[in-house]
């Protein structure tokens, strides 16, 4: 069969292509903006077909189908997720999403390990990029855990779209590959980074005072990695090395401070898993083999990071406590986000020679009261609350930065630690965190 032939026959409409989906499957959907939004608003049809005893694993999704709220749906699928966005948070709540644990270098493995324990066949839905000359789709924005899943021999369904940009590295699937796709012109979901508060500049001063000419970056999305990038514009050299490619990276790239010309591995390009932003991003990796994208697993293997020199990793975090533990995911027992690559990162730019981690966040936040008054909260804690997870551990913890300063824990003991965390918190409640400390053995 011509590569025509085959394209015309494995081309299908939405329910066509999950149809596929047979009783007991585990489900994975691509992450975030690369989810095939057609394709899981659709699914309710597995319940009007009889569909059993699915797994449905999502990660990070940007669109709150309406079916995530659906009690109906439980006697067809287990909704469970790698990474809580608003639509998983909601869903979670009302007791139909459940969290898996995991970091991003292994999550792929252990979960196809449980999958094979439990009998159940893996399934991918992902967007892609339109078929090349080649006979080849493109994973689209994401090769985050897709890349893996499609070479560990999970079962390919896609969501084509001409609207997907064609991204450069590790990212081909063969038509040969793929057991069904319908086509759409879905754009990507885009985005909005908003504008960094004052707090934000502040810190970002702080951590681009840590950042030489030469280093090699490792930056998430959001406010502060935008406003550090602003602060970075006229470094020299700088590389990236980073799980997602966002604003704050074509930022420093077309300012010229981004050459990648001394990484000391994979000098020349970008490197990345996903990326995260609006159209003019999306354009700028649109078949720019400069930008790699490759799977998490290499991309935030500690052992992959440590080959880059001068390796800088920026994470943000929710809280610190007083000994220096990272609580980055959770507030109590409610599920915030996930682990994300927080801990690889750390210890990956700590290998590294020459490198350094650094955990960013504002010192204190407002929280409202069960009477609806608004009261400031410290984020320098002497200890979490019940149910907060630790996302890295004080082993791992190294520079830590707020609008208040630079506290370095590297090769402090437990005192000067405090000492140091408490010299960058909230000027209104250093006094306390100094009494707490002192009450639970922390300071003498």
């Amino acid at each position: 069969m011509d590569l025509n032939s085959q394209y015309l026959a494995k081309r299908k409409t939405p329910a066509e292509v999950l149809a596929s989906i047979q009783d007991g499957d585990y489900i994975f959907s691509a992450q975030s903006s690369s989810a095939p939004v057609t394709l899981i608003e659709e699914m309710p049809l597995l319940r009007q077909w009889g569909r059993k005893n699915l797994v449905f694993n999502s990660c990070g999704p940007n669109y709150d189908h309406a079916w995530f709220h659906d009690p109906a749906m439980r006697d067809t699928v287990e909704h469970v997720s790698w990474f809580f966005s608003p639509p998983v948070r909601k869903a979670c709540q009302e007791g139909l999403c459940g969290f898996l644990p995991g970091d991003t270098t292994s999550l792929v493995r252990k979960t196809m390990d449980r999958a094979r324990w439990e009998g159940r066949r893996p399934v991918l839905l992902a967007t892609a990029a339109p078929l090349d000359a080649q006979g080849n789709f493109t994973l689209s924005v994401s090769t985050l855990f897709e890349r893996d899943l499609i070479n560990a021999g999970a079962l390919v369904l896609l969501e084509v779209s001409s609207k997907h940009p064609r991204i450069c590295g590790d990212t081909l699937i063969p038509l040969s590959r793929v057991t069904a796709f319908t086509e759409t012109d879905r754009p990507v979901p885009a985005g909005n980074p908003g504008k960094a508060k004052p707090v934000d500049q502040k810190i970002a001063a702080r951590v681009a005072e840590l950042i030489p000419d030469g280093s090699t970056l490792q930056l998430g999305v959001g406010h502060l990695p935008n406003a550090v990038a602003v602060e970075l514009r006229n470094r020299k050299h700088l590389g990236i090395h980073s799980g997602v490619f966002g604003y704050a990276m074509l930022e420093l790239i077309r300012s010229g401070a981004v050459d990648n010309s001394q990484k000391g591995f994979m000098d020349g390009f970008s490197i990345c898993s996903s990326v995260s932003g609006g159209q003019d991003l999306f354009d700028f990796v649109d078949d720019n083999h400069s930008v790699l994208f490759r799977a998490g697993t290499f991309t935030n293997n500690p052992r992959i990071i440590a080959k880059n020199r001068n390796m800088v990793s920026l994470n943000s975090t929710l809280e610190i406590d007083l000994t220096g533990q990272s609580a980055g995911e959770s507030m109590g027992f409610r599920q915030f986000s996930a682990s994300g690559a927080q801990p690889e990162t750390i210890q990956g730019a700590q290998f590294s020679p020459g490198g350094k981690s650094i955990l960013a966040l504002p010192s204190a936040y407002e929280a409202k009261t069960a009477d609806g008054k608004r009261v400031l909260q410290s984020k320098i804690v002497t200890s979490f609350r019940p149910g907060t997870v630790v996302t890295s551990s004080r082993t791992l913890v190294d520079y830590v930065v707020t609008e208040y300063g630079t506290a370095c824990l590297r090769g402090l003991s437990i005192p000067r630690r405090v000492e140091a965390l408490i010299a960058i918190a909230h000027p209104e409640f250093r006094e306390q965190l100094r009494q707490d400390a002192k009450k639970y053995g922390l300071l003498y």
